[in-house]
């Protein structure tokens, strides 16, 4: 059997500028972040041959996260508060879950960054992007600094992905049509 594990772009402290390769040294800030980590350690010592994803940012039919239901929320004409200076790499679900397959069959064994491709946004990017594809109200964003939450756990400012090239695999669709695919396919239920 292959072994994959799912781990997170969380497993960098986010003090990069521009994106985080899977040759850069991790260096979590959360008790979530380092459990990853530890996984990530766990499954490679565990199997030589294990396929350690990194992804984040990652939204779909179901999820209960930001990316998967502002959609709804603007739908409904609800405001919306948006991280305007938290920066990451938005990964659909369904490309996700095709890459791994793909990555499993080829049997390669490694640490890989899977996302969509693309330099990244930040969340009120990904929210004005969104209006703009799907036609919702940009005027129901709200920007907001990632420090006025005041979330309890600590997440990196900056944890951009860039995607790990795997050869015999094409490189991943770029996350705004990634993002144009999924709202079509939640209109259409």
């Amino acid at each position: 059997a292959v072994f994959v594990t799912i781990s997170t772009d969380y497993v960098f402290d986010g003090k990069k500028e521009g994106s985080y390769t899977s040759a850069d040294t991790p260096d979590p800030q959360s008790v979530y972040a380092t459990s990853k980590l530890e996984g990530e350690m766990r499954a490679a010592a565990a199997n030589p041959n294990s396929i350690i994803v990194r992804s984040g940012w990652i939204y779909g039919h179901g999820g209960t996260n930001f990316l998967s239901v502002i959609h709804r929320l603007l739908g409904d004409g609800k405001r919306i508060k948006a991280i305007r200076d938290s920066y990451g790499t938005p990964t659909s679900a369904v490309d996700l879950a095709k890459r791994l397959r793909d990555m499993a069959s080829k049997d390669r064994s490694g640490t890989f960054h899977v996302t969509n491709s693309g330099s990244g946004t930040s969340y009120f990017g990904f929210a004005e992007k969104l209006c703009e594809i799907g036609g919702y109200n940009r005027d129901l964003l709200e920007p907001v600094n990632n420090d006025d939450l005041k979330r309890p756990a600590p997440r990196p400012s900056n944890s951009r992905l860039e995607n790990t090239e795997i050869p015999g695999l094409p490189g991943m669709q770029y996350w705004e049509d990634a993002l144009r695919e999924f709202l079509k396919r939640e209109t259409k239920k």
